[in-house]
């Protein structure tokens, strides 16, 4: 896994490569949503907050077997499954192609490769092999690329930038890092802004490190979680890993500090990891860079496989036992 990791820009670049060289029709669309679930549903929330404040168009992320009832023909649906077997995307797809959506399956197989198929639809292809949550490069810069693709956004500065910035980031302080964070409940914190980078970094800990993790952002949190840290007893264990922008708004960063005095004695630990780069693509995958090297560090303390993810295959072969749900949306095409 860390050997992957350390390959993010190559895979970035890649992904933008066989995206452009994918036939696409001009779609035109006035919102978009992102089918998926995982890793899949990840992307679609750093989509969400990398182009909010860019793009007239508002972006959803659906995580339901079911799309919303204003998904239509105007939306442009990104139907994201690494396997291509996902029950919900799946289900979703079924759902956008009775809805005569503008579909656009991401994948490296299986059903929803065949289904994108038998529809004529446009389908990226990307490589088989990895975790699904290591995929992410794939992913998220597939979807970038199709947006260009479309003239929706033109980021190619900014991919440019990522690539580069990644390829010299030093890790030496994660290590250090994740043994002040052993054998803790892990909270991630961030601004709005980088929300689904929080949210990335927390489920990474989750599957890779096989440890409890939560994560909210300012100023919500401080609104709520924070009367949580009253009780200190029930926090003695939490540890608080904030994401922290060089770009951060004086308001949100004047919630963080005062934030930080409030708890720092209610909690095991309170650490930072401040952004690098200039561009908010660049900051952003910045942080999801060093929160995968952060999980696959404490797996390694943790002595535990960061591959595998028992629960889940349990949980799945459960399921298909009981519904067999991809059999019955595929007698409904």
């Amino acid at each position: 896994m860390i050997e992957i990791i350390k390959k993010y820009p190559e895979m970035y670049l890649d992904a933008v490569k066989k995206a452009e060289k994918t036939d696409i029709p001009y779609y035109k669309f006035d919102k978009i949503i992102v089918c998926g679930v995982g890793g899949s549903a990840i992307c679609g929330d750093l989509l969400r907050d990398l182009l909010k404040n860019r793009i007239s168009v508002p972006i959803d992320v659906c995580r339901d077997y079911h799309l919303p009832a204003y998904v239509d023909e105007n939306t442009l649906t990104f139907c994201i499954s690494y396997s291509g077997n996902t029950e919900e995307t799946l289900s979703q797809f079924v759902e956008a192609v009775e809805k005569k959506c503008k579909i656009i399956g991401i994948t490296s197989g299986g059903k929803l490769k065949e289904w994108c198929g038998k529809f004529n639809l446009p389908c990226i292809l990307i490589p088989t092999g990895y975790q699904p949550r290591i995929a992410l490069p794939y992913l998220f810069f597939t979807m970038i690329a199709c947006l260009q693709k479309l003239r929706s956004i033109n980021l190619q500065k900014e991919i440019d930038e990522t690539i580069e910035l990644l390829k010299r980031i030093k890790t030496d302080s994660i290590k250090k890092l994740a043994l002040s964070m052993k054998d803790s409940t892990i909270v991630i914190y961030s601004s709005d802004e980088f929300s689904g980078v929080a949210k990335r970094v927390k489920t990474q800990i989750n599957e890779n490190s096989k440890m409890p993790a939560k994560y909210d952002f300012f100023p919500e949190l401080d609104h709520n979680e924070i009367v949580g840290y009253q009780n200190e007893r029930l926090n003695k264990n939490s540890f608080v890993l904030i994401l922290r922008d060089k770009d951060e708004q004086e308001e949100i960063k004047a919630r963080i500090e005062i934030t930080k005095d409030l708890i720092k004695d209610k909690v095991k630990g309170i650490e930072e990891i401040w952004t690098e780069g200039k561009s908010k693509l660049a900051r952003m995958m910045f942080l999801v860079f060093l929160g995968d090297i952060l999980s696959y560090e404490l797996a390694v303390l943790n002595n535990v496989d960061p591959e595998q993810t028992e629960n889940i295959a349990i949980l799945k072969n459960k399921l298909k036992e009981k519904l067999n749900l991809v059999e019955r949306l595929e007698k409904k095409l």
